[in-house]
């Protein structure tokens, strides 16, 4: 035996040539000698075997070829050929003409080349798909559009002024001689009286102290009236507040909100007084002090209201004045406003 691929000599039963190293198995072929295959379950059989050693089927004598060596009976069906008018087949190459096998047509269709009008049918898409892309992109358009122009309201986006202010003098009241206060007498129409004006200005600055010190003692009892105030909201919020109806709890949220309305109010009384002399300058000072205190407890307290309107829990309702120092009824601004209160009371000058 002789390589194919550089003709040098191979042993019998080579698979590789000893020369230049060829895979001989890719040409080798080995000769079927005397055997046989069982026609049960196809296994080889040896020769002089009467029946097969796998499955125990009788095998009778192997067929053998023209060529003396052993064939398998694949039971492949032939082709008869032509047959002539008496019957008899006509030999039309001889008794060794190869017979030529029947085209067999696959059941299953080739897949479709990338032109085949299947494939580019596929490759478009649906005419309802564009359609409603189409609508989808015009709707959107369309809207957004709209919502920029505001057709309805063209004056929408519009921040500048549409009419002329008003600069001319109507409705002004005048011009004002005096400020109140500051001299320590009212509203004066005259200058003229030069020679009553020192006991004038001394009978109006004791009008304009008594006058500050009413004020400031007013101020001083409404403090005190919204610290009560702000007291028995906290004990609403203790019972009423936890475990009271929604509409109770509705109701002290509205008068605890009232509360801090009328409190800041008086915050900006108090702070507007007109204390031109400053005589009573420490008390207007104190008093600030205290409802400073008063407007940071109730801020607490609304918001406390502001969770009990919410139905939640008892802790997170109280959570805003343990941040204050909420303890058996007290906290530490009511402290401080208790222990200074008496003690800022003012006095007449």
């Amino acid at each position: 035996m002789r390589c194919p691929n550089c003709g040098a000599e191979v042993p019998t039963g080579a698979v590789v040539c000893p020369s230049c190293h060829y895979d001989l198995g890719l040409t080798q072929r080995i000769p079927v000698t005397k055997v046989a295959w069982c026609p049960t379950c196809g296994a080889l059989v040896p020769p002089d075997a009467h029946s097969c050693p796998k499955c125990g089927a009788p095998v009778g004598a192997p067929a053998r070829s023209k060529s003396g060596q052993a064939v398998r009976d694949l039971g492949i069906p032939t082709i008869e050929g032509p047959v002539a008018a008496d019957g008899e087949d006509v030999d039309e190459g001889g008794a060794d003409a190869t017979r030529a096998m029947p085209r067999i047509e696959s059941a299953i269709p080739s897949e479709p080349g990338p032109e085949s009008a299947t494939v580019r049918h596929d490759r478009m898409p649906r005419t309802r798909v564009l359609m409603v892309a189409a609508g989808a992109a015009l709707a959107l358009a369309g809207g957004m559009a709209l919502w920029i122009t505001h057709p309805w309201d063209p004056n929408l986006y519009i921040t500048h002024a549409q009419t002329d202010a008003d600069t001319s003098m109507a409705g002004y009241p005048g011009y004002i001689s005096a400020l109140s206060g500051q001299d320590g007498s009212t509203a004066t129409s005259s200058d003229s009286s030069s020679d009553s004006s020192d006991s004038s200005s001394d009978s109006g600055s004791d009008t304009g102290t008594k006058s500050v010190y009413q004020s400031i003692s007013d101020d001083y009892d409404k403090l005190g009236t919204y610290a009560d105030q702000l007291d028995q909201s906290v004990a609403d919020l203790t019972s009423t507040g936890v475990s009271g109806s929604k509409s109770d709890r509705e109701s002290g949220k509205a008068t605890a909100d009232q509360t801090a309305i009328e409190l800041s109010n008086l915050i900006d009384d108090i702070a507007s007084l007109d204390d031109s002399d400053g005589t009573y300058a420490d008390d207007i000072s104190n008093m600030t002090t205290l409802g400073n205190w008063l407007r940071n407890r109730s801020d607490a307290i609304c918001e406390a209201w502001k969770l009990s309107v919410t139905m939640t829990t008892e802790k997170k309702i109280l959570a805003p004045l343990e941040k204050i120092g909420y303890s058996s009824g007290k906290d530490s601004y009511k402290t401080l406003f208790d222990e200074n209160y008496d003690a800022w009371k003012p006095a007449e000058q």
